[in-house]
């Protein structure tokens, strides 16, 4: 299972799931006929868009999931460039099994990549189980609509499906909301910019392809140079103490 950014040979077959997607759109028949002819026009129209994207998921080869996001740059209504998901879905038969998770993944890369500052979305079907999906990646409430940070969403992706760290992102939140209590600007976890958390995220999705790169953050390397430093110079002290305090040889010791 892996998601990409489709290309334009891709739409015909991304048609049966978006029909799907359209059927299980809360908003009902009034606004959306899920057998309408205008889909794949309409399909087109957006893939066409300026700062749209089309995310898929794919099992052996088969399109099981989408998701159609577009970069919302500064406006009057707000302040920094989002990344808004217009819909994520996922085909009934494969949910559960990690198809959202990577669609999820490929939409905070495309955030990052794109200098978007917050993923937005409005939950699609309004189901329990996408709210939940939500909230264990990390979006909150923001009116109607949920959001989460770029930087945050990309540290989460990487933490195995499951694994939960309540103290860290604790500590996040009240880092954040202090920052911005006093009008600093927001940093990214560990200092790392969005397009450095995107670069790693992708070279974790392909370990293989870029097994020649160090897989070591530059972040930790400083680190580990540090600790390597420190560990020499602690024992070059601890063998300098035994010179100075180790007994004379008892062959060397002279008679009185």
């Amino acid at each position: 299972m892996s998601a990409r950014v489709a290309r334009a040979e891709d739409l015909e077959a991304v048609l049966p799931v978006l029909r799907a997607a359209r059927a299980e759109s809360p908003l009902g028949v009034q606004l959306i006929n899920p057998d309408s002819e205008a889909v794949s026009e309409l399909l087109r129209a957006w893939f066409g868009m300026e700062n749209s994207s089309l995310i898929i998921a794919e099992v052996d080869d088969a399109i099981v999931g989408l998701a159609l996001v577009q970069l919302i740059d500064v406006n009057l209504f707000s302040d920094i460039a989002y990344l808004h998901i217009e819909a994520l879905y996922v085909d009934k038969e494969h949910r559960r099994r990690g198809v959202g998770r990577a669609l999820m993944h490929q939409i905070a890369v495309v955030a990052a990549r794109s200098a978007g500052e917050r993923v937005v979305t409005m939950p699609l079907t309004g189901a329990r189980s996408e709210q939940r999906f939500l909230s264990g990646l990390g979006f909150v409430p923001a009116g109607s609509r949920r959001i989460a940070e770029t930087a945050a969403l990309l540290r989460r992706l990487e933490q195995p499906a499951g694994a939960r760290d309540k103290r860290v992102r604790g500590i996040d939140e009240l880092i954040a909301r202090r920052r911005r209590s006093r009008g600093l600007p927001e940093t990214p976890p560990r200092g790392l910019s969005l397009v450095e958390l995107a670069d790693r995220a992708e070279r974790q999705d392909r370990p293989d392809q870029d097994a020649h790169h160090d897989p070591i953050d530059p972040v930790d390397r400083d680190d580990r140079v540090d600790r390597d430093g420190q560990d020499g110079a602690s024992s070059s002290m601890q063998v300098s103490r035994d010179v100075q305090t180790r007994r004379p040889d008892s062959s060397a010791t002279a008679i009185s």
